[in-house]
């Protein structure tokens, strides 16, 4: 025999679970027990079930905008080998392009907070790093990449794919700083301070 424990829970969101129920042809009492379950999976994962599901929204997002994922030391070779083959100029101008592609997809995906929506997917697609942020503040910000396992061609790769990307966001840069597995990018508003 089963015990039930009485829980108690917002009206609002208790009709909302009993709609949601309805929907997926299962019994308040088997969803409410789901959701329990996959809280108590989560927490014993060390998360919560509200960064589960929004770090889920972001590979939903990134997935849908083409990203893949690739085994970061057969990726590095590869960029390295094309970097060092001559390529170096046509895969920043490419990698700046692509940069200005997912800026332009995060400004029609997210225009209220598009710049917030890019860091969200880059701070969860970038496991390597040690450190990314994207910081802005009154009309200014700074974006500071770190990562040991970089080499130098990935870096200025990566650099040039986030200066397209700010610049579609609508930023300019003001000063940047690359070197092996370190980028440090200070931008503004387009526009400001000219």
């Amino acid at each position: 025999m089963v015990k039930r424990k009485m829980l108690a829970a917002d009206e609002g969101l208790a009709e909302q679970m009993v709609r949601v129920a309805e929907e997926r042809g299962q019994t308040l009492f088997s969803l409410v027990n789901e959701v329990l379950e996959q809280g108590v999976r989560a927490h014993d994962m060390g998360l919560t079930l509200k960064r589960v599901v929004d770090e889920r929204g972001v590979v939903e997002a990134v997935r849908e905008a083409g990203f893949v994922l690739a085994v970061k030391t057969l990726w590095f070779d590869v960029v390295d080998g094309a970097f060092k083959r001559g390529a170096k100029r046509s895969m920043l101008k490419k990698w700046r392009e692509t940069g200005q592609w997912y800026g332009k997809f995060f400004v029609a995906k997210k225009p209220e907070n598009s710049i917030e929506g890019f860091r969200d997917a880059v701070c969860n697609l970038m496991w390597g790093a040690s450190e990314f942020d994207i910081e802005v503040k009154n009309g200014e910000g700074e974006v500071r990449c770190i990562s040991a396992d970089f080499p130098l061609s990935y870096t200025e790769l990566f650099s040039a794919f986030l200066g397209g990307a700010l610049e579609a966001l609508g930023y300019r840069c003001t000063e940047k700083d690359v070197s092996k597995g370190v980028i440090r990018i200070r931008f503004k508003v387009e526009g400001e301070g000219e």
